[in-house]
């Protein structure tokens, strides 16, 4: 299962990338993150936790572990089960218009048949795709921060 979504921020990527690197602000501009922290600095290896609510209405906590970190480029992390793994990458890169934000999700791994039945590729579109909208919709907004 693999999942990409990509929209265009109208911001210069250090401004984006700024957004994307302070995790705690991320329920500032996701509408399906409503609590978010990070244990230790923004670096591979620091766990973040995500309290998210599913378009069902559910809450639901996630703790993946940051992979990859490039300043104004790349913002990686894969969440682990017994039988799983999901990675997720925001790749930045320069547009017309502002910024390039690239999303890349995918689930693999002998349970992730099971993740498939809780989260259907169909929600994690709608998920991801408001999250996206949401960052580039927060540069428009002058309340957004």
């Amino acid at each position: 299962m693999g999942l990409t979504v990509t929209v265009v921020a109208a911001a210069p990527g250090q401004d984006v990338w700024a957004r994307l690197a302070d995790i705690p602000r991320w329920p500032d501009w996701n509408p399906a993150c409503l609590e978010a922290e990070i244990e230790g600095p923004l670096a591979p290896g620091s766990q973040i936790g995500l309290r998210l609510l599913h378009p069902r209405g559910t809450q639901f906590w996630t703790r993946p572990v940051l992979t990859d970190v490039e300043p104004e480029r790349l913002l990686a992390w894969t969440t682990k089960a017994v039988g799983l793994r999901a990675p997720t990458a925001i790749r930045l890169a320069p547009a017309e218009d502002g910024t390039l934000v690239t999303l890349d999700a995918e689930a693999r791994g002998a349970l992730s048949f099971n993740y498939r039945l809780a989260v259907p590729e169909a929600t994690l579109a709608q998920i991801w795709s408001g999250a996206l909208t949401g960052l580039a919709r927060s540069f428009r907004d002058p309340e957004g921060s």
